[in-house]
């Protein structure tokens, strides 16, 4: 975000180093000088303590990329080892309803993650009507977007509010990498995931409650009241990217 700035003061910080060790060190012995060589010195240590804590908090306390994820659902969300993410129910251009997970990654490389959500009563269906919602998907380094997944909803449930249990994991094959964001998610407990023995498989799938969930966490998703039913149209997710963090070349 700030990157070209920091190359600037960086060439800037050396110059000034250099023309403060010049001043201190190569115009005769510490304790003597005149007027003007002390006027240097004393800008150019001011300028260099300036600088090098400017250039401290600046690469390594400052994020490289704004929160995108706090800016569409505000700063509380979940967090599963370094993919941060937030579950909705909004209506699509239509008029019907969708689950979104917005998510984000807070690091350069690319990751694998699962959410798991599971009903805990009456609740809106993605195919079958019951079944625990299984969200597998891959996001790049810094990446921020939304996985749109169609729902029906049953009439007495519009303008209700509903609870899952919520669970979560993520794996990095190449490691973290860089951090790009600080803001932490708040934890969510983890969904056992086989990431050795069997292929990744992407997409949202209805599955049993027999998967196994460590310590979740209890979330409420609000139902639109006026939603169009929904006919035989797809009930296919997508995934939209709505910010690319790391380009690769």
């Amino acid at each position: 975000m700030h990157e070209k700035r920091n190359f600037v003061l960086v060439l800037i910080f050396a110059v000034v180093t250099i023309w403060a060790s010049i001043a201190w060190m190569a115009s005769g012995p510490i304790g003597q000088g005149d007027g003007g060589i002390w006027t240097q010195r004393v800008i150019s240590l001011t300028l260099v303590l300036g600088l090098g804590g400017f250039l401290v908090r600046a690469l390594w306390f400052t994020d490289r990329l704004q929160d995108q994820l706090a800016e569409a659902v505000g700063t509380i969300y979940y967090e599963a080892d370094g993919v941060c993410f937030m579950p909705l129910v909004r209506l699509d251009s239509s008029g019907a309803a969708e689950l979104r997970l917005y998510y984000q990654n807070r690091f350069e490389n690319p990751a694998h993650a699962v959410v798991h959500l599971r009903p805990t009563g009456d609740c809106f269906s993605v195919r079958h009507g019951g079944e625990d919602i299984h969200i597998a998907f891959t996001c790049g380094g810094g990446d921020f977007g939304v996985i749109h997944q169609p729902i029906r909803v049953p009439a007495n449930l519009r303008g209700e509010v509903v609870d899952l249990e919520l669970a979560a994991t993520s794996r990095y094959p190449r490691s973290h990498g860089g951090r790009l964001r600080s803001h932490e998610g708040m934890p969510c407990g983890t969904v056992r995931v086989d990431w050795a023995g069997a292929a990744f498989r992407l997409g949202v799938h209805e599955t049993s409650d027999e998967v196994e969930l460590t310590d979740p966490v209890r979330i409420h998703l609000a139902l639109p009241r006026a939603i169009r039913q929904r006919g035989s149209e797809s009930m296919q997710w997508r995934q939209e990217q709505l910010f690319a963090g790391v380009l690769i070349a």
